[in-house]
Order: structure tokens, then C-alpha cells, then sequence
């Protein structure tokens, strides 16, 4: 949204987001230059100063109570391991715009993964992925996460080949390299959420 001096455009923003080209602007905090565009590295405001050609990400500060069981939260798959995948947490559904507190390490174990059954967990989540997840434990050093409903699952996927965000093919493809990338051609599989691409935290 442009201010009203016509020099600041604010928006949300999370991980990955595409946020300008480096011809524009200069990446400033929470963002970074990859091949001339440039990401967000934060979830927070997008800060595009047109008088400073910079653009930043300013993260919230306001501390959130507790996640419980049952929370909707936000994260990035940091791990992929043989049975489980670790996720960082970004947000809480409802309070995107506040800072998480306390604990902000989570798993999703194969198990929880999605209703049918999951042989490996690594055909489902890769590195740099954000997923959305019900909280289903916060017991002990790590809350666990469950994306086994139609509505919850990976809402942007990292390309392997070329860590570009990947795009959905046709539906009627089946599950099955479900997702392609549209400037290397990967073709991927995910367990996505139903609004894959069209999510908003």
C-alpha cells in the first residue's frame, strides 16, 4: 500500500517472497539479492523506500502468549530426515504480524505428514519449503506439527534443482509431480496445502 507521501509502499511478507529487482532497489535488512531479484529473508513489513531505492523487512516485535495445541502456525522446513522433517517457525495464524516467542523449533513426523499413507517424508517436504501446520503437541524441547487436512501442507515450495518457488501443474496430472518449475522444468511433489500459492498468513 503506498503512503501518503508517495515514498514508502508497506505490504506483508514472508521468506521467499519476491520483493523487487536489485535495478530498483538495494537490499536492506531482512532482505537479500539473488541473480538481480531480491527476497525477504523475514516474516514482517515490506519497506520499499523510494527515496533510498532500498528495500527491507521489518520484523515485529510484539510478543505472542504461548502456541497451544491446536494452533494454526507458519514455518520453513529446515531438515528432512529419513522419518521426520524439523520446520523453524515463522507464525501464528491470526498474529502474523507479531513476533513468536519461546520455543520456535517444531517436527512433522512421517505420521502426521498427510491422511494417506506416507512412505517417505522427503517426498513431501524439501529444505526451504513454508508450510502451514496444526500444533498437535508442545510437550518436551520440540512442538510437534501435524499437516494431515486438506488445508494444511506446504503453501510455497523451493525448486531442488534451482530454489526457485515452484508452480502447480494441472490438477488433472494427478499427485504425482504435482508441482513443476517453470525456469528449470523440475518436476516435484509435495504434500500441498489446498491454497498452495494463494495462502495469506
Amino acid at each position: 500500500m503506498m503512503e501518503a507521501n508517495g515514498e514508502t509502499k508497506k505490504e506483508f511478507v514472508i521468506p521467499g517472497d519476491y520483493i523487487g529487482v536489485a535495478e530498483e532497489y538495494l537490499p536492506g535488512e531482512g532482505a537479500y539479492e539473488e541473480n538481480g531479484k531480491i527476497y525477504a529473508t523475514l516474516v514482517g513489513n515490506l519497506d520499499l523506500d523510494m527515496t533510498r531505492r532500498s528495500a527491507s523487512v521489518i520484523s515485529k516485535t510484539n510478543v505472542l502468549p504461548q502456541i497451544k495445541e491446536g494452533d494454526i502456525v507458519y514455518g520453513e522446513i529446515v531438515s528432512v530426515k529419513p522419518q521426520m522433517v524439523y520446520v523453524d517457525l515463522l507464525a501464528l495464524e491470526g498474529h502474523a504480524d507479531k513476533k513468536l516467542s519461546a520455543n520456535t523449533k517444531a517436527r512433522i513426523y512421517v505420521s502426521q505428514t498427510d491422511k494417506k499413507y506416507v512412505k517417505t517424508i522427503s517426498t513431501e517436504f524439501r529444505n526451504g519449503d513454508i508450510v502451514r501446520a496444526r500444533v498437535v503437541d508442545t510437550q518436551g524441547d520440540s512442538i510437534r506439527l501435524s499437516t494431515a487436512e486438506d488445508s494444511l501442507g506446504v503453501i510455497r515450495a523451493v525448486c531442488g534443482v534451482c530454489k526457485r518457488t515452484l508452480g502447480m501443474k494441472n490438477e488433472q496430472e494427478g499427485k504425482e509431480g504435482n508441482l513443476e518449475c517453470s525456469y528449470c522444468g523440475s518436476k516435484e511433489t509435495r504434500k500441498t496445502a489446498d491454497d498452495y500459492l494463494k495462502a495469506k498468513l
